[in-house]
């Protein structure tokens, strides 16, 4: 029998996983990835399917050279717990993983017998509000993640790392195990030193952050015009070493002066091109915002520049002001964590569109007013006329003008509901967090 054969002869649809490959047991026609599972790691249950069912996935899916794995890992596992944040849907505690997340799930898969993990391991859980009965659809964060890390073409240091799940014992919340970073966010990063971080390191980090936004847009048929405002918005942040809208009230007034077009103000220079991109993304007409991919190709030419300017000792400078820089203290009404904007976004478009109706019509009358008083010297027919072919221009332009300014009512219809709330949440809120 030939090599190709004899391949063929032992590979066989495998009774656990259902995927076709080299069979461990030919008699109980189990693969060696499913039965080096069940026997050497001897997988925790959550007792939840959707959870189970997915855990299952990521490990017993076979990605070359990849790990990624995920596991449910019992509470009990964990130590020196200790509250980080909180957000709108989510608490973050900051904690020890007593035996560690296993960093040879590939061996694991093909014909290792034994497992290596980082024991003692500084760990994220991220806490989910009121998620005992969490959904397929809920668990969104995790297979986007997975999705993206399992891609053999991207760089795993540009991906936060996940590794599993675990559950309060008490509330029987879920809990997302994730990597711990003792810089924390991108704000604490550049305030801890935002005069000595140079365009060069932040372009690069810049750079990073738009590789995985784009690997995230990958196969998708469009770019969510929101998620690229957010690009705009941090490249601000970047820029300035502040939040978005920090010194004032984050309530209706804001977001119907950000639909009227309001951004945060350019304070400071940047590296050529850049200013320019950063407005791009937060055009008003979605089409003409740039994609993941042109953005990411943008922010490299920019990043080559700098190099240069770099070796050249003629780096782009960083002109010290008191529009730049950490600031102490926000405004009290500025939020910044994740909550329902649902029913203030409403509510702010309904303002927004009854200011503009008021304003429309007090127009028009001051337009109808002014004709009239003009009509001097001219017959009664003539000027009923001309009446009548004004109202009949009057009640279109009222008509258009409604019609406009509805239109943020009718993106509100069912059909829209969803995506337009998460436009708006995306937009707002991301950016704060």
């Amino acid at each position: 029998m030939s090599l190709s054969q004899l391949i063929k002869a032992v590979s066989k649809k495998c009774k656990e996983c259902n995927k076709k490959r080299k069979i461990f047991d030919v008699e109980y026609q189990i693969c060696y990835s499913c039965h080096n599972l069940k026997t050497i790691l001897k997988p925790e249950q959550s007792g939840n399917k959707v959870i189970d069912d997915f855990i299952r996935y990521t490990q017993i899916n076979h990605v070359a050279i990849k790990e990624g794995k995920m596991e449910f890992v019992s509470y009990d596992q964990f130590k020196n717990i200790e509250f980080i944040a909180e957000g709108g849907f989510s608490k973050v505690y900051k904690a020890t993983w007593i035996n560690g997340p296993i960093f040879n799930w590939n061996e694991i898969n093909r014909n290792s017998w034994k497992i290596s993990r980082w024991e003692n391991y500084t760990v994220v859980l991220k806490k989910l509000n009121n998620s005992k009965n969490i959904t397929s659809k809920e668990l969104n964060e995790l297979q986007i993640f997975y999705q993206i890390y399992s891609d053999k073409n991207v760089y795993d240091n540009l991906i936060s790392e996940y590794f599993g799940i675990t559950q309060d014992p008490i509330t029987k919340d879920i809990m997302i195990i994730m990597e711990y970073y003792s810089k924390g966010d991108l704000l604490g990063y550049l305030n801890n030193k935002f005069y000595n971080i140079s365009w060069y390191d932040k372009l690069h980090k810049l750079f990073n952050i738009t590789d995985g936004l784009k690997k995230i847009f990958q196969g998708q048929r469009y770019t969510k015009a929101s998620d690229i405002y957010s690009v705009g918005m941090f490249m601000w942040e970047f820029m300035t070493g502040r939040r978005p809208f920090w010194n004032r009230n984050h309530d209706t007034d804001l977001i119907i002066n950000i639909c009227d077009g309001l951004q945060p103000s350019i304070v400071t220079n940047a590296p050529d091109g850049y200013i320019e991109l950063m407005k791009e993304c937060r055009h008003s007409d979605l089409e003409k915002r740039p994609t993941a991919k042109e953005i990411h190709d943008r922010i490299w030419k920019m990043y080559e520049i700098e190099v240069e300017n770099f070796k050249n000792n003629n780096p782009t400078k960083i002109i010290e002001s008191l529009d730049i820089g950490p600031v102490t203290t926000n405004h009290s009404g500025a939020i910044y964590k994740s909550r329902p904007l649902s029913g203030i976004i409403n509510s702010a478009m309904s303002i927004r569109s009854s200011r503009s109706v008021s304003i429309n019509l007090k127009t028009d009358k001051r337009k109808f007013a002014d004709l009239i008083n003009d009509d001097n010297g001219q017959s009664s027919k003539r000027k009923k006329l001309r009446e009548n072919e004004f109202n009949d221009y009057l009640t279109n332009e009222i008509e258009l003008d409604i019609d406009v300014d509805m239109d943020y009512d009718k993106l509100h219809k069912p059909h829209n509901k969803e995506y337009v709330t998460k436009e708006f949440e995306f937009d707002i809120d991301i950016n704060n967090s």
